[in-house]
């Protein structure tokens, strides 16, 4: 390189000499100026005197051949780059033919052609292949001259025996791939002449590939379909876009057989980004669109391989970078880093890992190290910094090089699929954010598991605003219902009343009822942040985007979802702004469905409370009871309980389970509960009557078919005190004794109510002690899912025993604390204690 500065010292005045680095500008021309300065002067034999001091030492110690011939053919220059590729020294290559130097026969006449058209002052830039020393094949580009002295041609050879061999691995891997592809692909340069066709197109289209090769399109077809192919190449080399079309007809001037392609064409591009060719990837479907359903699934199979193919043929405009066998880079890629902004320096200095997301970089650095040591194929997906400064998910595909049964290289890609991402991470959190709302049945509750759910997944902060009734003109005001925040910057505090003036974008979203994309910082528009110290906090965690969408009950909008990202975090797109609108209708729908329940619990404890009166005050006997139903929120249920004095003197005590948790199970407990008191005043009938009564009363209304029930009548005589009664399938009482023991009442045991009236029942009696405390409850309160009835019975007996101490009313409160039971059912419990002694 100080060779090349002293050039361009030497040729200062004359045009200016390019740094081989200058992005976009012909590399080439370096050597063009320096030849221009030569000022070679022809002497006998054709040699020339060498160039002055400097300018020739610059010319000679450049890292590619350069030679310049006369306009006889013969070499007047040659620098000592090009005889150590060619293996002719300068002294042999002064003054010989061009043509004689390690040109092979069969390409003789081509390269005279090239040396014709160069003499006449016509530019040539291609590859030709010279045989030089060790066998090596130099690639090479050529321009003319004209000097003082008369017209002279500068060849510039750019030998590199790596890259040809890279390149020619790299072509043998996609000539099997083009060979082998299940499609027709065509190649055809720019003239519409067929350059490539693989064997496929034979295959689908009859002929031959030697009938196409270096013919046009309308030669080899002609009419009908010949110029509909010419057209479409001609659209794609104008616009240098692709284009996918179908066209049917026939082949070979119209004498092939009636056929229907989709075709699938590409602009091919060269080093100076201009049209250079035309691609063609394609299926024959006539099949499809002549057969059953049955083919039109085997022509989507295929199309299905097509789409697949043309992802691969698209993976050619990704990033593509190389490393040696060992998995270290080699070579500089310029395409990685017009994605990541990193300049070759920090590119072959600190690695492609520099790039990556630093919570992804240990996985992928193991990975990738890991694929390196099996020597296979390695795929991963990361994010990557890109040159704007947002990180982005790339998927990285490598495939090793074999040579000779060994890894010779590594080549890899980089593809964008953060739309990919992002598309399938919406769905996930879809799916996610709606069953988190339909857990709740608690508006504020609700929303704030949406918000947990999409927290930091989709974006930073997720706030959810109740809206007051808007008042038009005026501000809009409302409070914050829920809100998750992820930032390692603490929130500064702020009240959840707001209030947006009209022409904030927060105001703006509730009176149109449209979602809003916002780009921070705002333009046009008032700031966001309503007083200094978030306005602070915005800054210092850069907000990038906000979106907001509204949420509607009967067409009104009665709340709002505010999203925010901020940092490294890519900014919401219009994609995520439909994603948003999607929560915000089902999120609409939840709000509607939680206000419905909200109403019929309301409708259910008012009935509730209306049947569940409390018990009475009996002298002699303490009774508590205490009601929960199976869900927090729900407050109604099919467990009830019943206390009363019956004619006579006794107390009768009554536990039932209707199933269900609803208005329903709510209803139909209110009738037995009803119907049972009735039938249980009659001071002659016992426990078991009464109950077989409720049953032959509830099967002939056909008001349930399946209830439980424990009814029992409290007998205070000179004795001391009797518990007669009787169970229908319902779980027994717990007698708590005055010495701290328990007893589980499992006597009197029957069917339950609502199957047969006509099966028999039984009572059951016990003497209480003084002192003692009678537990019935429902099995909500014992049940577990991972045990037996009995063995919760146990427990339940054991937390009786220790709780006796206390008393009855934080007995009672005290049980349902510290209930066993955990399958969600409702929970009834009622308690008599007796004085001591």
């Amino acid at each position: 390189m100080d060779a090349v500065h002293g050039l361009q010292r030497q040729v200062a005045g004359h045009d200016r000499i390019l740094h081989p680095s200058e992005a976009g500008m012909d590399r080439w021309a370096l050597f063009v100026n320096a030849l221009r300065t030569a000022r070679a002067r022809a002497v006998g034999g054709g040699r020339v005197d060498p160039p002055d001091g400097l300018l020739w030492a610059a010319l000679d110690r450049l890292p590619v051949g350069v030679f310049a011939v006369d306009p006889t053919g013969r070499i007047v220059l040659w620098n000592a780059e090009a005889a150590r590729l060619t293996g002719s020294p300068a002294a042999k290559a002064i003054g010989a033919l061009a043509l004689d130097m390690g040109i092979a026969p069969a390409d003789s006449d081509r390269a005279g052609q090239i040396l014709d058209r160069l003499l006449a002052g016509q530019a040539w830039a291609g590859e030709f292949p010279v045989q030089g020393a060790g066998g090596r094949r130099a690639y090479f580009h050529s321009v003319p001259v004209t000097d003082d002295a008369g017209q002279l041609v500068a060849v510039v050879s750019a030998f590199s025996e790596a890259d040809a061999q890279r390149r020619d691995e790299t072509f043998a891997l996609l000539e099997g791939l083009f060979e082998n592809a299940p499609l027709g692909f065509t190649y055809v340069d720019t003239d519409l002449r067929y350059q490539r066709v693989n064997t496929s197109v034979a295959e689908i289209n009859g002929g031959t590939v030697d009938e196409r090769i270096g013919r046009t399109i309308d030669d080899v077809h002609g009419e009908p379909c010949g110029p509909q192919f010419s057209a479409v190449c001609r659209e794609v080399i104008r616009t240098g876009e692709a284009r996918q079309v179908r066209i049917e007809g026939r082949l070979w001037h119209g004498t092939g057989p009636h056929q229907v392609w989709r075709m699938n064409y590409y602009p091919v591009f060269g080093d100076d980004g201009a049209v250079v060719g035309v691609g063609d990837v394609f299926i024959d479907v006539t099949d499809a669109e002549r057969a059953t359903a049955e083919l039109v699934a085997a022509a989507d199979a295929r199309d299905y391989q097509l789409t697949r193919y043309q992802s691969l043929v698209d993976a050619t405009s990704a990033a593509v970078w190389g490393r040696d066998a060992e998995g270290r880079i080699v070579e500089d890629s310029p395409s990685y880093r017009a994605i990541t902004g990193q300049d070759a320096r920090t590119y072959l200095a600190d690695g492609p890992l520099a790039a990556v997301h630093p919570a992804d970089r240990p996985q992928a650095e193991r990975t990738w190290q890991e694929a390196v040591a099996a020597g296979e194929l390695y795929e991963h997906v990361y994010r990557m910094r890109t040159a704007s400064g947002e990180y982005r998910h790339f998927r990285v595909r490598a495939v090793p090089v074999r040579r000779d049964d060994r890894v010779a290289e590594w080549i890899g890609t980089e593809t964008d699929i953060e739309a990919e991402v992002r598309a399938r991470t919406r769905l996930e959190l879809l799916s996610r954010a709606t069953a988190a709302v339909n857990r709740e049945l608690d508006t504020e509750r609700e929303l704030q598991a949406l918000a947990d759910a999409l927290v930091p997944d989709f974006a930073d902060v997720c706030t959810i605003h109740l809206i007051d009734p808007l008042v038009p003109g005026g501000p809009v005001t409302g409070r914050r219902l829920a809100q998750r925040v992820e930032s390692a910057v603490p929130l500064p505090h702020s009240d959840d009343a707001f209030r947006f003036a009209d022409d904030h974008p927060f105001a703006q979203m509730c009176r149109t009822g449209q979602p809003l994309l916002l780009r921070h910082p705002l333009q046009g528009a008032q700031r966001w942040a309503d007083t200094d110290e978030l306005a602070r906090w915005e800054a210092e965690l850069h907000w990038n985007t906000t979106l907001l969408a509204p949420i509607l009950s009967g067409g009104t909008v009665v709340a709002a979802l505010a999203f925010v990202s901020w940092g490294d975090r890519p900014g919401h797109t219009e994609e995520d702004l439909v994603f948003v609108a999607e929560l915000a209708t089902r999120a609409s729908a939840a709000v509607e469905h939680a206000q419905r329940f909200q109403e019929t619990r309301r409708a259910s404890l008012t009935l509730q409370k209306a049947m569940l009166s409390s018990p009475p005050h009996v002298p002699g006997v303490e009774i508590e009871a205490r009601y929960q139903p199976a869900l927090a929120d729900l407050e109604v249920g099919g467990d009830w309980y019943d206390a009363f004095v019956l004619p006579g003197g006794d107390i009768g005590l009554v536990v039932g389970d209707v199933v269900g948790h609803d208005l329903g199970a709510a209803a139909v407990m209110g009738q037995l509960r009803s119907m049972f008191r009735g039938v249980a005043m009659d001071k002659a009938m016992t426990p078991s009557a009464a109950i077989t009564r409720l049953d032959e009363l509830a099967v002939l209304l056909g008001i349930t078919d399946f209830t439980t029930v424990l009814y029992g009548r409290l007998h205070r005589g000179p004795g001391g005190a009797l518990f007669t009664w009787c169970s229908a399938g319902h779980v027994p009482p717990v007698l708590v004794l005055p010495d701290g023991g328990h007893r589980l009442l499992t006597e009197g045991a029957g069917l339950v109510v609502g199957v047969d009236p006509r099966t028999p029942r039984t009572d059951a009696t016990v003497r209480l002690p003084p002192g003692s405390t009678l537990l019935i409850s429902t099995d909500g309160l014992m049940e577990r899912r991972t045990a037996d009835l009995d063995d919760g019975l146990e427990l339940l007996g054991t937390l009786a025993e220790e709780l006796a101490h206390l008393p009855l009313a934080e007995f009672c409160d005290g049980l349902l604390a510290r209930a066993i039971g955990d399958t969600g059912d409702d929970v009834v419990v009622l308690a008599a204690r007796l004085p001591a002694g």
